[in-house]
């Protein structure tokens, strides 16, 4: 390593992360909507999990860097008002895949829409499995059928008909019929009731206003890799594909290339046992970690 090149210390590169990632300040009161959105765009996505003690963790995970606010706004965001139609609505954000089920800003559904496509053309072995059967192929069509005609529906409005009973995955073929629909985009999740999703159209879900266009899989991963850097902070290039949900071999190019185009700057950092590495950081965070030093 040159001898002119600076290695940022520790103490700066913690500060780069606790901001980048909204954690280095006090609340300053209640948080409004606005503040809510922006944090969520700020961290790219905010992890759905069912379980709960305190209360379920992506409602944490706002609180943990917004303090006190309304859940009731949160969810708001997310699914909207009910009756007030598409476009005129308060949801900007959606479910979907991300690290798991997420929420997602709805600036950037198009970046999901590669991973929609390919449910459609490839899909997990376990839906390919599903899909095989005759029967299962009808049960689809019959349902976006009935939710075309009917409007949203949950799970629950579908009876079991066989008596198998097992593990979480265990789903009845309508569930997992349902799943598919979303997982590919003909369906969204309109709302929740008593946490089960409540599943719609896409077209009756989405505003007007939301980019569907799909940019192709190469500009997908670029996106993702470059909102991970920014919402990391500073980080390794490992750290950024477990970030934007990638494996390492397949994020490398998009941060080779990030790097050669100037977005990511990659600086010799301190690490915790006190040796430097290297690391990347996003151009827009540069500033920040000046500041540190």
């Amino acid at each position: 390593m040159p001898k002119s090149t600076p290695v940022y210390p520790l103490r700066a590169l913690r500060a780069l992360a606790l901001h980048a990632q909204g954690l280095d300040a006090p609340p300053a009161g209640p948080a409004t909507p606005d503040a809510i959105y922006d944090a969520v765009t700020r961290l790219g996505c905010v992890q759905i999990d069912t379980l709960q003690v305190v209360h379920r963790s992506h409602y944490l995970a706002l609180w943990s860097r917004l303090g006190a606010y309304d859940p009731a706004d949160f969810d708001r965001l997310i699914y909207g008002d009910a009756g007030v139609p598409p476009g005129q609505n308060t949801r900007h954000l959606f479910e979907y895949w991300r690290h798991a089920a997420s929420i997602i800003p709805l600036t950037n559904y198009r970046y999901q829409v590669p991973h929609m496509r390919w449910y459609r053309e490839q899909g997990s072995p376990w839906y390919q499995d599903f899909l095989d059967k005759p029967e299962n192929q009808a049960l689809i069509r019959a349902i976006l059928e009935r939710v075309h005609r009917e409007g949203a529906v949950r799970a629950a409005d579908f009876e079991r008909d066989d008596s198998r009973r097992g593990s979480w995955w265990d789903w009845k073929p309508a569930k997992a019929a349902l799943e598919h629909l979303y997982n590919q985009g003909e369906l969204m999740i309109a709302d929740r009731v008593n946490f089960q999703r409540v599943y719609d159209l896409a077209a009756r879900v989405l505003p007007d206003w939301v980019d569907t266009t799909d940019p192709g899989p190469e500009a997908a991963g670029r996106y993702h890799v470059e909102q991970a850097v920014r919402a990391l902070g500073v980080c390794q290039p490992a750290q950024a594909a477990e970030y934007a949900y990638m494996k390492r071999g397949k994020a490398k190019p998009f941060v080779e290339a990030l790097i050669a185009d100037g977005t990511f700057a990659v600086v010799q950092g301190e690490t915790v046992d006190g040796k430097a590495r290297e690391m990347i950081v996003h151009r827009d965070n540069l500033p920040q970690l000046e500041a540190g030093r």
